[in-house]
């Protein structure tokens, strides 16, 4: 009797709830599904179209450059449901571009965590445009500075959605994996190369000693530090775990390479900050302010290949240019297509990829090949003269000041991303 009773209050149950589920489940069939976040905004500017024909990323810098649909007042923006973000564009001549400069243009560290499309706006009309890559490069992906322990993920993507392609930015944090770096020192020589000299002193050995204590100050300041050689050692020049292979590798932003000059002038001395070509001043003459300022020294008295104080440049010359023709004549290879416009130290020129015209590819039996010189994406690189060897005041402060030189290179080197300090 009692399992009877329980059997009509279920079936009591099922009648009244029947209907009330047969719509819950009515109605969920008949929902749509999601909407494609930006469905409305590409369905709007199908036929707004933009090509890319310049992509590149040289340390923390975004560049794209492209041709202009028509005249008007044009800015690239960042663009998603909820806000638009307008980047600094320069138009000339029916092309836009983020820069002039290679270390100019949108600083990725200020990119806050969402996802955007990448547009071009006309600031008269209010149309937008759909940003196309037409370049060899795609998919890039860069890693913010280390800051408090975190770090930010950046990923450029192409997408496709009815037939509409899109490119998109997205930022999100993320935690640097094992073998991406913030920050590159280069010990200048090593081994049997010690450099420069004066006396019982030696040029390796100063700027291996400067480079561990740099290293101990960024790691204490919560930055990822690598350096390219930890003892005094010797290592290639290209290739992987290469001089110039270690900043591809290992994704940094920033690589500064510690050098003493010399002269057989007595009288020279001073600091020198080499840059690349197509850069401009503005990192370079930081890392030299820093340098006077802190240490008590002077901006060198070298005029050669000066651009303003405590700054410099130098490119192949002509006579460098024929230099390079005839050893190419007697090895028996093509010679490099090159200019004055190249920037001559290797270690800011193919650290740099496109950017910096990196160009050994091996023909030159001398030097390996540098089989990331095509790469869009490369680090800001400095060749740094602390200071003149030969000169005897000089080798005084860099035996003596040794903490001061290496303050100023860290602030120079947290100056770099807005930031006095990384880590609380």
């Amino acid at each position: 009797m009692k399992k009877l009773f329980m059997l009509m209050i279920l079936i009591v149950l099922g009648i009244i709830l029947y209907n009330p589920i047969k719509n819950m489940i009515n109605k969920e069939e008949m929902k749509e599904p999601d909407k494609f976040i930006y469905e409305d905004l590409l369905n709007t500017i199908k036929e707004n179209k933009v090509n890319v024909s310049d992509f590149t990323i040289y340390g923390k810098w975004l560049n794209l450059k492209g041709n202009l649909p028509n005249e008007g007042n044009y800015v690239v923006v960042l663009k998603n449901n909820d806000e638009e973000v307008t980047i600094d564009t320069k138009v000339d001549n029916g092309n836009f571009s983020l820069a002039t400069k290679i270390n100019e243009g949108l600083d990725l560290e200020t990119l806050k965590i969402s996802e955007y499309l990448l547009l071009l706006k006309n600031k008269d009309t209010n149309e937008y445009y759909n940003l196309i890559n037409t370049t060899k490069y795609h998919d890039n992906t860069y890693y913010t500075i280390t800051k408090n322990g975190k770090n930010n993920k950046i990923s450029f993507k192409e997408n496709v959605f009815n037939n509409i392609k899109y490119w998109t930015i997205t930022i999100k944090e993320e935690k640097l994996p094992s073998d991406v770096y913030d920050i590159v020192i280069d010990p200048g020589h090593g081994g049997v190369d010690t450099g420069a000299g004066n006396g019982s002193y030696h040029e390796s050995t100063f700027t291996l000693d400067y480079s561990k204590a740099l290293y101990d100050e960024l790691t204490k300041a919560g930055l990822k530090v690598k350096l390219t050689r930890e003892t005094d050692t010797n290592i290639d020049h290209y290739g992987v775990g290469s001089r110039t292979g270690i900043p591809y590798e290992t994704k940094a932003k920033l690589m500064l390479s510690i050098h003493l000059n010399s002269s057989g002038n007595s009288y020279q001395k001073g600091v020198e900050i080499y840059r690349a070509y197509n850069s401009s001043n503005d990192y370079a003459k930081l890392i030299a302010d820093n340098i006077v300022n802190e240490v008590g020294t002077k901006y060198s008295n070298n005029s050669e290949n000066k651009i303003i104080d405590g700054v410099y440049m130098r490119v192949y010359s002509k006579s460098d240019i024929q230099s390079l023709t005839n050893d190419a004549k007697k090895k028996n290879y093509e010679p490099y297509v090159i200019n004055d416009h190249t920037t001559y130290y290797y270690f800011i020129r193919e650290t740099g990829g496109i950017m910096t015209g990196a160009f050994s590819d091996g023909r030159n039996p001398r030097y390996k090949e540098n089989p990331y010189r095509d790469y869009n994406q490369g680090v800001e690189a400095y060749l740094c003269e602390l200071a003149y060897i030969s000169q005897n005041d000089d080798l005084s402060l860099v035996r003596n000041k040794k903490d001061s030189y290496v303050k100023a290179l860290k602030n120079s080197i947290l100056s770099y991303f807005n930031n006095e300090t990384t880590s609380e």
